[in-house]
């Protein structure tokens, strides 16, 4: 799974084309050769280029035909190619191909090769978490916390502000980042104790070492009941929300009441128009009484978590 947990204090456009593609994470560790471009990519620039040169309309139908934009650049192209074809002859159009080709061909290859998502990696390299880079456990740890908080931070309740959405947006993100910089350091911590068993285990070496296991274990347990706070807040979350789309459901039905009134009142039912009118807006009132417990029960267990350090 592409569970990614990024440095709150990353640059913004750093972080969106990180978060857009987690799967180019991490990068190696060194910059390839060439930036990234292989002999394929030389190849296909080439290609591509000489349709560029001297095709320009036929290319841009096929590869940005819902583009209108480049579309009308590539008619403007192809009708100056063939206006020097016919003012000029055919010498002189193909070596104005070849310069569009040429052209083409270097802006091509400068597109090619390693994503810039593969350079922000290894310059931000410490300041971002993907589960591929951690141990099973703690790996599902990690997407534990990224599920929880994106039900808190894309529920209706936050974007409509009857949670703390302003501590949501700063708070949350920053706790799910040092929750991943601690499950960083489980994870080295269970590699080394896993490379010391693979040597040589003495007696005494056993006993430090099941001492360090014991303390890894209270390590998780503590910080698993972190993870479960944050996920009760997302549990208390959604259960508001169910209460809060039913009740804007029934408020719009409500509002509606009117014109159902009217429509039976033909029917010389006034008086059962009144009582079923009034007992969907009963309804409403109950649902806005349950909706406002549901919604404080959140926003407790919310503060509750955004109110604790570490």
């Amino acid at each position: 799974m592409n569970v990614l947990v990024l440095d709150p204090d990353l640059p913004e456009a750093h972080r969106r084309a990180m978060s857009a593609h987690p799967e180019l994470l991490p990068p190696p560790p060194h910059r390839p050769a060439w930036g990234g471009r292989t002999a394929g990519d030389v190849l296909a620039a080439l290609t591509l280029s000489a349709l560029y040169g001297f095709l320009p309309l036929v290319l841009a139908l096929a590869r940005h035909g819902r583009r209108p934009v480049l579309v009308a650049a590539a008619v403007l192209l192809q009708a100056a190619l063939l206006g020097v074809w016919i003012g000029y002859g055919f010498p002189a159009f193909f070596l104005s191909g070849l310069a569009v080709q040429g052209i083409a061909a270097m802006a091509l290859l400068a597109l090619a090769g390693e994503s810039p998502v593969a350079g922000y990696g290894r310059r931000h390299s410490g300041r971002y978490v993907h589960t591929r880079m951690l141990e099973p456990l703690d790996a599902a740890l990690l997407e534990r916390t990224v599920d929880a908080t994106a039900t808190v931070l894309g529920s209706p309740l936050d974007r409509d502000g009857l949670l703390d959405s302003v501590a949501n947006r700063v708070t949350l993100p920053r706790q799910a980042w040092e929750i991943a910089e601690t499950l960083t350091e489980l994870t080295r911590l269970r590699r080394e104790q896993d490379a010391a068993r693979s040597g040589r285990v003495t007696e005494r070496i056993s006993t430090v070492l099941a001492s360090q296991e014991e303390a890894l274990t209270v390590a998780t347990r503590a910080l698993a009941r972190r993870i479960s706070a944050l996920e009760e807040y997302a549990r208390r979350t959604e259960e508001a929300q169910a209460v809060y789309a039913e009740w804007r459901t029934l408020q719009d039905l409500a509002e509606d009441g009117d014109a159902y009134r009217e429509l039976l009142s033909r029917t010389a039912r006034d008086p059962l128009a009144a009582e079923e009118v009034g007992l969907l807006s009963e309804r409403v009132r109950d649902l806005h009484e349950s909706l406002r417990d549901s919604v404080e029960q959140a926003r407790l267990a919310g503060s509750d978590l955004l109110s604790r350090k570490g």
